[in-house]
């Protein structure tokens, strides 16, 4: 089973993905597996927006790992229905399954099937949900005669309880954008293997859940 990538609840840690100076011989191949990793793993928290990598991301005195009070644990199917990423991009999958653990607590939910939970917002009708999280990462580091790239990833996920209280399942959709930063010259990251396709992009999931394990 594919781990998600996962919405952080912060901006993305710092991640360098450095290219030495002077030796643009083999940057495209080590590109395409940094990307990959970056998708996979740079953006530690929720979903992973994951999906999308989706992710991909300590508190509460009712327990240790996640604040609110316990939804119960939750199978989740992801499919993609569209990607201007290119196929595969990032390692993305047409069919991605994880497990996640939901909390809530007032107007907030929380989201966990990584390291730490990710809070979101849950709506008055006690039902809708969303979350949302963006961070920058230096995909390729200045060197001379080039900007370098920076690109900023932008990860939502939203959808619907099944019932207020008593969760048996959700649905919803994921996305995950990637868009460059001023300045940046990100073509050495574009139609890598396992990269993008063009910049800006986006990749966008549905995703269908049914509770697994019940509150504890």
């Amino acid at each position: 089973m594919s781990q998600p990538p996962q919405l952080p609840e912060s901006p993305l840690p710092e991640v360098s993905l450095r290219c030495e100076r002077g030796e643009p011989r083999g940057l495209r191949s080590r590109l395409s597996g940094r990307l990959t990793a970056w998708l996979r793993s740079a953006c530690g928290g929720l979903l992973g927006l994951g999906v999308l990598g989706l992710g991909a991301c300590d508190f509460g005195e009712e327990d240790a790992r996640i604040p609110g009070d316990p939804l119960g644990t939750f199978q989740v199917t992801a499919r993609l229905t569209d990607s201007s990423c290119g196929p595969g991009a990032l390692g993305s999958e047409d069919l991605w399954e994880f497990q996640v653990e939901l909390a809530a607590d007032g107007a907030e939910i929380y989201w966990l099937n990584g390291d730490d939970p990710v809070a979101g917002r849950l709506a008055a009708d006690q039902v809708s949900f969303a979350f949302d999280s963006a961070g920058t990462v230096q995909l390729i580091e200045p060197r001379p005669g080039m900007p370098g790239c920076a690109v900023t990833r932008t990860d939502r996920a939203s959808g619907v309880l099944d019932a207020a209280g008593d969760v048996r399942g959700f649905s919803g959709s994921l996305s995950y954008g990637f868009v460059p930063g001023a300045g940046s010259d990100c073509s050495e990251a574009i139609g890598v293997e396992g990269g993008f396709y063009t910049l800006p992009c986006e990749i966008r999931y549905t995703m269908r859940a049914e509770r697994i394990a019940a509150p504890n």
